[in-house]
């Protein structure tokens, strides 16, 4: 490495982490260091999706080769049927919906997808392990920022990206900094009106039950019709209930996740802990499946050990940077999985602020107008989507218009679920619509020389 023009820390190493820092690998006068708090890298959760916009953002990394081979759909431009909705809570369930989109959903398994960015990441790019950041202090007069560890070590960076999930240690940090900074220029009025740390995250009120289940343990159900293998990522809709079905792991497994919505319980603390493995009998504890579609009730005779997962949210910050101090992914905008896009949102954070990072006209002394600029794109972005994806969780149990689907007629039901249907295909064009590059060009453009 020549002449290093600032050091990067990232805090984190899950997607959003490890894509920022195989963003930032083209950038050879860029020194960056990982700080994962895990002792291993052990992916969280099973299968994910990314949509066409964030595969635009992998292509242009020159990933798209080596993910494409992992995937289990085939990538493609072209328009394709890319989503299935059915009415699941009867015995005579019935697809309402199929959304079409320029370029499918590729679905991932987690793992393989994290280990194909960690062997693209720059050899000169180091990763500390078992490091969990405890705090940092930044100087007033641009001076290195000093980071803490929970085991007593100290590093330092020149800026420092917080990619460390939805209980993100930077982000309590950088909002206790803005606190303080408020407080040492007389905006003490604005305290009252801004919430605390904690009250940052907030449990949307829904709990999904995630399984893996291998293709090989359908195979007696093949004989019987159900379930039927499915191609295209298919989402069963009940009352307070969904469940969403996609194959992974290039077609040998299926990724399974049961919803169950409850929103008189949201912004309320959730009892118990966020994630563990429970027995699957719980299932049947929040639905009547009995009562609901065949293929369903096969659906969930597989499911084995799954996790029991609260999903919490990052509620809108009022900034995602504090001079030299930035987030991305889920420690700036943690959103309910309901438009499949976290994982998406992550990535283009990561290649934005690193576009930003590379530029020449960042240097030390402009890092802190460059993230003010990320923070000007990236942020009103990523918590509109985030709402969208709020509304699609609602939709997908059914609430919708305060109508009763459970008993209306059949045909005042069908012409409702249509016009349903038509609302969460429309919040989800964005996603194969837009790109990133519109932004960024535009956010570029507003970079000065030092």
């Amino acid at each position: 490495m020549g002449v290093v023009k600032f050091r990067v820390a990232i805090c984190g190493g899950g997607i959003g982490g490890l894509a920022h820092a195989y963003a930032l690998s083209k950038y050879s006068d860029i020194s960056v260091n990982i700080y994962e708090s895990t002792a291993k890298f052990s992916p969280f959760g099973a299968g994910i999706g990314v949509r066409p916009r964030a595969w635009n953002v992998l292509c242009a990394l020159g990933l798209g080769e080596e993910m494409s081979k992992i995937t289990s759909v085939v990538p493609t431009n072209t328009q394709v049927h890319s989503f299935s909705f059915r009415k699941s809570d009867q015995l005579n369930g019935y697809t309402f919906g199929n959304m079409f989109s320029r370029g499918p959903l590729l679905t991932f398994h987690r793992g393989q997808f994290q280990e194909i960015l960690l062997q693209h990441i720059s050899p000169s790019c180091r990763i500390h392990h078992s490091k969990r950041l405890k705090s940092y202090s930044q100087g007033k007069h641009g001076g290195p920022i000093r980071l803490s560890f929970e085991d007593g070590t100290h590093a330092t960076c020149d800026i420092l990206v917080g990619a460390d999930g939805i209980k993100s240690a930077v982000r309590r940090c950088l909002v206790r900094e803005q606190l303080q900074l408020d407080r040492d220029n007389g905006r003490t009025s604005n305290e009252q009106a801004r919430p605390a740390y904690d009250d940052y995250i907030s449990w949307s009120g829904s709990v999904a039950y995630r399984a893996l289940i291998p293709v090989e343990r359908l195979k007696g159900d093949y004989d019987k019709g159900l379930p039927t293998l499915p191609t295209t990522p298919t989402m069963y809709c009940g009352k307070d209930v969904h469940m969403i079905v996609y194959p992974v792991s290039q077609g040998k497994e299926v990724n399974l996740a049961l919803f169950h919505f409850q929103p008189h319980l949201r912004g309320t603390p959730y009892p118990g802990p966020w994630s563990k493995e429970v027995h699957e009998s719980e299932l049947f504890d929040i639905a009547h499946f009995e009562s609901w579609e065949p293929e369903v009730r096969q659906w969930l005779k597989h499911i084995r050990r799954p996790i029991k997962w609260a999903i919490h949210t990052v509620t809108d910050l009022p900034t995602f940077v504090s001079d030299r101090v930035v987030l991305l992914g889920d420690a700036a905008h943690s959103s309910s999985p309901h438009q499949g896009t976290g994982a998406g949102q992550a990535i283009e954070d990561a290649y934005f602020l690193a576009e930003l990072l590379g530029d020449p006209r960042t240097v030390l002394s402009t890092l802190s107008q460059t993230l003010k600029i990320y923070d000007k794109f990236r942020r009103p972005w990523t918590q509109e989507k985030g709402a969208r994806a709020m509304a699609n969780g609602r939709y997908f149990a059914l609430h919708y218009d305060g109508f009763d689907f459970l008993h209306a007629d059949t045909a005042t039901a069908a012409k409702k679920l249509h016009e349903l249907s038509a609302l969460m295909i429309d919040e989800w064009k964005w996603c194969w619509t837009t790109t990133v590059e519109e932004s960024l060009k535009e956010a570029l453009s507003q970079l000065q020389d030092a």
